[in-house]
């Protein structure tokens, strides 16, 4: 089980969208805020990265690293991340050392 939610609504991207902070990569944009009572994550992987395939798998091995990271625990944050062209690319371990970089 993750120890985080997904975003859903709309309504919850556009608040993180404007009241977050932004953390720019070469592969991913972070938008983060302060959460309530546990983590929230939103994905968005656009066309521009690559066909179906591509976008799902690195969805999916982002999803596989921020489980094995501590980001579900305290302190709770809502993130967006969203994939930048070439993020689909890239190898595992260059995601996982992105993601670490800008989650801090």
């Amino acid at each position: 089980m993750r120890a985080y939610l997904s975003l859903r609504r709309r309504g919850d991207f556009a608040h993180v969208q404007r009241r977050g902070k932004r953390r720019v990569g070469t592969a991913f944009v972070a938008v983060m805020t302060d959460g309530r009572d546990v983590s929230r994550v939103g994905i968005t992987v656009a066309k521009t990265v690559g066909n179906a395939v591509v976008r799902n798998r690195l969805r999916r091995r982002v999803k596989a690293i921020l489980d094995r990271s501590a980001f579900g625990g305290p302190p709770f944050r809502d993130m967006i991340l969203i994939a930048r062209p070439g993020a689909g690319e890239l190898a595992f371990d260059a995601i996982a050392g992105e993601l670490a970089r800008l989650l801090g």
